[in-house]
């Protein structure tokens, strides 16, 4: 492998580890961030400076060698002298058809799983596993669930998700053993890549069954004993579909359809104790995309009411306000409070604050001074009247559906901190110029170093009680560095460990306009104002991943009180 990165012939030389040590550390939990194995990038280093002390190579390979030097430098400072260690949970779903030594060995295999924190949900499938019951029932991370009134092991994960206690979830069979490093290495995996679906080859009797990536073609490619995935998007796809036997091919096949990540690990996890036969596939399902999702062809979870605060600040662009504030008003399957919040704002608001003042469900404010966005939410959140909050612009649209989703797609996770999609509208020649057709983005899983923007702020709603315990936005020492602080706020919550949920569905309407925030020459990409956020975002990302630190000192929530005067 070394040799490969180095692109120079078979020189033994260059690495002295033996083999057997190299299966072996292979086969270890990942550790690195950027390497799937947290010893080789010292390796690589070493050879890297071995192969520069030559005074006779070329000068094309002696680039090469600087570059993954200082690629593994990186690895090796940055990413893993992290000292902060943070043991993974995971959910185990097992089918029980019986009693027998080899379903009990099953779920051994999975309570003895090494480094990871598990969660065990036998599903009794057949009256022949009910002695289970009174061999497991006293087991404190088991808990037992009885299929008479769920309908197939499937069915059983569908309705049993929302009642997980992680954020991942793996299904194992009970005529299969789990290696000991199985669920360690497929949640590192998930974590390393912010992947959504990790499986496996799996050994049987009759040889190994491979693992393929998932194609546009509808076959099975991963056998379901090995899959481990988030429990979030689990959700968020909307759980199973109602089919017969191929449940797990149709998953599968809807996620890629959505491009979620489905990694495959290349070793084996799981041995099956006889002969795989892989599930017979149905009909090709269609699919008819709504918002960049595809639940409503999934059984889908019943959705509850959601009651949710809306912080919404304006300074400047004051015409595009009236159309943001009814878009948060008119919202389907929930109620919101609105905080419209004049930020001492250079353009006259008094016909909008008149307009809106007598909504029974609008708050009215005043800025003394312009203090931005994020300063005029923390003085707003002592008003706040819900259990949620959601940040809206005044320059986007909340498309109906928006808190709904948010808010149910936290409940169902048990989750702190939603994200979704955005939808780009607005100057067609600045989005033609700056993205060409690519009118989406979306939210994704924080991983590695990319833990600092990876919510959509303009679709970003969390509960209140997080909002507080964090300490709320930041301040970055000075009211004229107003950029950035969203980003500081999410890596702050992600390494605090709070749990996000994060959706493929487009739930806001993003402006594209040449005085938004991101654009113009104060705050804009680019500025000077822009950079200094930027570094310093990137300093506390380094500061948190390394440390223990009580999220509160670098919040700014009462650093501005008194500045926000409530309009009655």
């Amino acid at each position: 492998m070394i040799q490969q990165q180095l692109q120079v012939a078979d020189n033994s030389s260059l690495c002295d580890v033996p083999l057997e040590a190299c299966e072996a550390c292979c086969g270890s939990s990942p550790a690195a961030r950027s390497f799937i194995n947290g010893v080789f990038p010292s390796l690589l280093n070493r050879a890297c400076s071995e192969y520069l002390e030559d005074a006779g190579r070329e000068q094309a390979g002696a680039r090469r060698a600087q570059q993954l030097r200082d690629i593994t430098e990186a690895a090796i400072v940055d990413e893993l002298s992290v000292t902060r260690v943070r043991v993974p949970a995971c959910d185990v779903f097992v089918r029980c058809l019986d009693d027998s030594a080899m379903t009990r060995r099953a779920i051994a295999s999975v309570l003895e799983q090494q480094t990871i924190t598990i969660n065990v949900h036998l599903i009794l499938c057949h009256a022949a596993a009910r002695p289970l019951r009174e061999a497991y029932e006293e087991v404190w991370n088991v808990q037992i669930h009885e299929l008479d009134t769920l309908g197939g092991f499937f069915r059983a994960v569908h309705e049993l998700a929302p009642r997980a206690c992680s954020d991942f979830i793996a299904m194992q069979d009970g005529t299969a053993v789990s290696f000991p490093n199985r669920m360690t290495n497929a949640v590192s995996e998930l974590e390393r890549t912010g992947g959504d679906f990790v499986g496996s080859p799996m050994l049987a009797a009759g040889g190994e069954v491979g693992a393929s990536e998932v194609s546009d073609c509808f076959d099975a490619t991963i056998p379901w004993p090995t899959l481990v995935f988030r429990r979030n998007t689990f959700i968020d796809l909307g759980g199973f579909a109602d089919r017969n036997g191929d449940q797990d091919v149709e998953l599968l096949y809807r996620a890629k359809r959505l491009d979620r990540s489905i990694q495959i690990l290349p070793i084996a996890s799981v041995q099956y104790h006889g002969d795989w036969q892989p599930p017979c596939v149905g009909e090709v399902p269609e699919y008819e995309e709504r918002f960049h999702s595809l639940r409503h062809h999934a059984i889908d979870y019943p959705r509850s009411d959601v009651c949710c605060d809306v912080v919404l600040p304006v300074f400047k662009q004051v015409k595009f306000a009236q159309a943001a504030i009814e878009s948060v008003i008119e919202q389907e399957g929930s109620e919101s409070i609105v905080h419209l919040i004049d930020d001492s704002s250079p353009e006259e608001t008094h016909e909008l604050f008149r307009y809106w003042g007598s909504h029974r469900r609008v708050r009215l404010y005043r800025n003394t001074e312009n203090i931005g966005q994020y300063a005029s939410f923390n003085n707003a959140s002592e008003f706040f009247e819900t259990d949620l909050v959601a940040v809206q612009d005044s320059d986007d649209i909340s498309l109906p559906h928006r808190l709904s989703t948010s808010g149910n797609l936290l409940r169902l996770c048990d989750a702190d901190f939603f994200g979704g999609t955005i939808e780009r509208f607005g100057d067609e020649s600045l989005i033609q110029r700056d993205f060409g057709d690519d009118r989406i983005r979306k939210s994704f899983h924080a991983h590695g170093n990319f833990a600092t923007y990876f919510v959509m702020n303009p679709t970003a709603c969390f509960r209140v009680s997080m909002f507080r315990r964090l300490g709320g936005y930041t301040d970055f020492g000075g009211r004229k560095y107003k950029a950035g602080l969203d980003s500081e706020f999410m890596s702050r919550a992600y390494y605090s460990g709070e749990r996000f949920a994060i959706s493929s569905e487009i739930v806001t309407q993003y402006r594209v306009h040449d005085q938004a925030a991101t654009r113009n020459k104060d705050t804009g990409f680019g500025t000077q104002r822009r950079k200094v956020a930027r570094d310093e975002c990137f300093r506390r990302q380094k500061f948190y991943q390394r440390n223990e630190f009580d999220p509160k000192v670098f919040g700014a929530i009462t650093r501005n009180r008194g500045i926000t005067q409530r309009v009655t």
